[in-house]
């Protein structure tokens, strides 16, 4: 029993290395540095609060379920218009004292899924996630994974792997409540399925890590990315098959999400929509200020020019000159404001706001601060 536990440990070890590294170092991949999808403000939803108890059945009946509004169809992760999924996606999200609620749909003809034991990497199967940044400084933030059997894989990530951090998968969410309710067969390939759903109860304890105050209050805003993973199967012997290419391996599966990341990468915070707690349906849904987005949208390209010089340098650049030098088809005319403080092995980049008492402030981890002055 011990020898079968260690290699199940093993094996998960592997496989979470293997799909950072899937997923990690894609600049270093490209021939140039692709930064206008990354450059798009991430999408936003306001959660409403409710006062009625709430049954976990991975059905919506309930009259709270009915007054909070729908988010946008998912789209293709790196937000190419013409990779458009034939299958809608789509998700609530409540909250009250104790709780994040969330409830999400998916269109699927052949509802399937293989893996039943906690902690397995469920993004083999098909898989909806879900990833939460309270603070909103990309550091410390939950990877939340389930399937059509209802396995889970939770884990905590202490920054994102790009930056070297750690993956806790023996973290877990702890009085968390799932249900999934289907409407087709589970693993029946002789019938057409139409969704299958999953609600969610996830407990406000669940953030108290890195100083983050895991009771939300209305007004507040996380950082958040909910995402699907689908995969090709085929029907052999009456079972699905992942479908494979001619190394055989099987296909790349289709990523989509809420909020596009601009990248084939789960794993950019930054990237993730941003989600307001309110106690009632606010007059505008539209809460994000649009001069402070451009400004962080700013800061942070920078922050993808000094990752990508270190790629190609390996070190990083001390000065705005070296990266002009590096990247002469980029257009630094908005470098007005940022300043670079930088050795070869890490720095820091700040912006002086033209919003009267903002600093902003990153660094190579990813680390990202609002001050006020």
């Amino acid at each position: 029993m011990t020898l079968l536990f260690n290699f199940k440990r093993k094996l998960i070890f592997l496989l979470i290395i293997l799909f950072f590294i899937s997923l990690s170092n894609v600049f270093a991949q490209r021939k140039s540095l692709v930064l206008e999808p990354l450059m798009q403000v991430p999408k936003q939803y306001t959660a409403l609060k409710t006062m009625q108890p709430m049954t976990i059945d991975g059905d919506d009946n309930e009259a709270a379920w009915n007054k909070a509004p729908w988010s946008d169809n998912f789209v293709d992760i790196e937000g190419d218009p013409s990779k458009r999924s034939s299958q809608s996606t789509r998700f609530k999200l409540l909250w009250d004292n104790d709780y994040l609620y969330v409830f999400a749909r998916f269109e699927e003809e052949h509802i399937w899924a293989n893996l039943k034991d906690h902690d397995l990497p469920i993004f083999q199967d098909n898989a909806f996630e879900i990833f939460i940044d309270p603070e909103g400084d990309t550091q410390n933030y939950v990877e939340f994974q389930i399937n059509a059997f209802s396995t889970v894989w939770d884990l905590l990530l202490t920054k994102a792997p790009r930056s070297g951090g750690a993956s806790i998968t023996d973290w877990d969410i702890k009085g968390l409540k799932k249900a999934v309710s289907i409407n087709g067969t589970l693993n029946n390939p002789n019938d057409i399925d139409k969704f299958w759903n999953i609600e969610l109860a996830i407990p406000h304890k669940t953030f108290r890590f890195g100083g983050a105050n895991s009771m939300p209050k209305a007004g507040n805003i996380w950082k958040m990315n909910l995402t699907r993973v689908q995969r090709t199967v085929e029907i052999k012997d009456g079972k699905y098959i992942k479908k494979i290419n001619a190394n055989g391996r099987p296909l790349n599966p289709e990523y989509t999400c809420w909020s596009p990341q601009g990248i084939l990468n789960f794993h950019y915070p930054e990237r993730w929509g941003y989600v307001r707690f309110a106690d009632e349906i606010p007059d505008n849904l539209n809460f994000l200020n649009p001069e402070l987005e451009e400004l962080k949208l700013k800061i942070w390209k920078y922050f993808y020019l000094q990752q990508d010089f270190k790629t190609r340098n390996g070190k990083y650049a001390l000065n705005i000159e070296q990266l002009k030098k590096q990247y002469p088809d980029i257009s630094f005319e908005n470098a007005e404001g940022i300043k670079i403080s930088a050795t070869n092995s890490q720095f820091n980049l700040e912006l002086e706001s033209s919003l009267p008492d903002f600093l902003i402030s990153l660094d190579h981890d990813g680390k990202f601060l609002v001050k006020r002055n």
